[in-house]
């Protein structure tokens, strides 16, 4: 199997597993808020998981994208044992930092609550503290699960890896129905930390089996350990930056009207789910290979793999940004629309949906060009592109929530014009690194996507016009029943314009999907 159908085969995989995994999160979800509902116990559970969040999504982020590349140029000299060596010394003293890291936040997790969530009434607080004395230590269990991926995919092995996060939610589900009575909102942090402890000892076997050999190693002088902590502190940089723009959008949207960050929440998770889908399933994906053929030096097998990559990209988000900008609003209707979510806030917060959702191929086709940039190693370039995107940011919101209406969609506009700035920032630098990028390539590609999409999103939007005349399609069942009858007849137009330009990536779906089912 070459090198493009390994990456299309992992990505099934990824999307797959990010599928089920999500609908089993919703389920979870569905059972929490029958359980506790809207409640300040709530309140303080997510306070309490917020600084453990954040510091997995930076740390982690950090050491499988600084990791893979070291491990995959040992593991491809055929030096297995070294490999492992290499992975063992690194993996002792990140679960050493971690497990410092957690035990610092018990000692302070009054500080941590008090000045963080100083809003929150004393009783919320003193709620939140507990919680965040138990689920502190997640952080340790989450480092190894981070590790053991990162070794697994180094390996080309994606399915356990993607698959094994439905043992959190399947723990938190069992311990709500058996132990709510007993520990009542504590049952969240207790099912959290017990369902990551068993995902942490399952890919441990499971790395075990794959040929990883631990060693109790503390060998700080390897050079490889050396080179991970001279690349891990600007790449953590880049990280912490990119995380600052979030902030940035939140504290400017305190100075706009009343329900503007809530509206911008809202949008912001149903734009992120599409991208959590399919942009982390490619990213997982393709990098092991990145590294790999920047290893074996095949410039040329690597630029093929690049532009295969971002057409793909291109082919799954243009026609879904196009679908899901002309169904936002019935989407946001049909999900939020009840109680004291009125029509006001579903007319604000589907036009924010839809200036979040133009960020989806050029979010996804940076991300691509950042894991060749990590691939190579040149971190300082991924910096240099973040500090411009947050300063971007910054100005575009400034312009644009004086110029949009409402304000909040110019934030969000703002968000989808700098991923697309920073994506052709990104790809001009590294065109400097590898030369020509197959930039027509690609373009021809894109264009015929394009071409399909248009003609998919016309038949979808006057078909959307013809179902609103229809009383059936007013009520909740109607409104689900009309959102997957044009989704459908928009996929058929999507899949028959772009059979008729002879898109390759058909037929590459086609031959992945009839070889698994056969």
């Amino acid at each position: 199997m070459n090198t493009n159908s390994k990456i299309v085969k992992a990505t099934f995989i990824l999307v797959t597993a990010s599928i089920i995994g999500h609908l089993l999160s919703l389920g979870k979800e569905v059972i929490v808020a029958a359980k506790f509902g809207v409640t300040e116990e709530m309140d303080a559970f997510y306070a309490a998981v917020t600084l453990p969040n954040l510091f997995n999504i930076i740390l982690l982020t950090t050491f499988s994208s600084i990791f893979i590349p070291v491990f995959v140029r040992y593991k491809l000299k055929e030096e297995e044992e070294e490999a492992n060596r290499v992975a063992s010394i690194v993996i002792n003293y990140f679960s050493l930092f971690l497990l410092g890291t957690a035990t610092l936040i018990f000692v302070l997790a009054p500080s941590v609550i008090s000045y963080g969530f100083h809003g929150l009434g004393i009783e919320t607080r003193a709620l939140a503290i507990r919680m965040l004395r138990i689920v502190c230590f997640m952080l340790v269990f989450s480092g190894l699960i981070g590790a053991m991926t990162g070794i697994l995919n180094a390996r080309q092995h994606f399915a356990w890896p993607a698959f094994s996060p439905m043992f959190v939610t399947l723990t938190t589900v069992v311990f709500i129905f058996i132990f709510v009575k007993q520990w009542a909102i504590f049952v969240l942090a207790y099912g959290l930390l017990a369902g990551l402890i068993i995902q942490c000892l399952f890919l441990i076997a499971i790395t075990k089996q794959r040929g990883y050999r631990h060693y109790f190693d503390f060998n700080w002088r390897h050079p490889a350990v050396k080179e991970i902590l001279f690349l891990a502190l600007p790449f953590f940089i880049v990280i912490t930056m990119a995380e600052l723009n979030i902030v940035v959008d939140r504290v400017m949207a305190s100075y706009l009207d009343p329900g503007s960050i809530a509206a911008l929440g809202y949008a912001g998770k149903m734009a992120q789910v599409p991208l959590i889908v399919f942009s982390s399933s490619i990213g997982i994906a393709v990098f092991p290979f990145f590294a790999t053929q920047v290893v074996e030096d095949k410039t040329e097998e690597l630029r093929d793999t690049l532009g295969r990559s971002i057409r793909m990209a291109g082919f799954i988000f243009i026609p879904l940004t196009v679908i899901l900008v002309i169904l936002s609003r019935p989407l946001i209707q049909l999900l939020f629309q009840r109680g004291a979510f009125t029509s006001w806030a579903t007319d604000l917060t589907s036009i924010i949906f839809s200036c979040y959702l133009l960020q989806c191929f050029f979010y996804t086709a940076g991300m691509i060009l950042e894991k060749v940039f990590l691939a190579l190693q040149d971190i300082a370039s991924l910096l240099k592109i973040t500090i411009a995107g947050v300063i971007m940011n910054v100005i575009l919101n400034l312009i644009f929530i004086r110029i949009i209406v409402p304000p909040a969609a110019g934030i969000a506009l703002s968000t989808s014009a700098v991923c697309c700035i920073t994506m052709f920032f990104a790809f001009f630098f590294l065109r400097r690194k590898l030369f020509q990028l197959r930039g027509k390539y690609i373009f021809q590609g894109i264009s015929k996507v394009v071409i399909s999409s248009l003609f998919m999103g016309i038949g979808v939007f006057y078909m959307l016009r013809v179902f609103q005349k229809f009383v059936i399609f007013n009520s909740t069942l109607g409104q689900a029943l009309c959102l997957i009858i044009l989704g459908s007849i928009g996929l058929i137009i999507f899949i028959g314009i772009s059979s008729i330009l002879k898109l390759p990536e058909i037929n590459r779906i086609w031959g992945l999907i009839y070889a698994r089912f056969r």
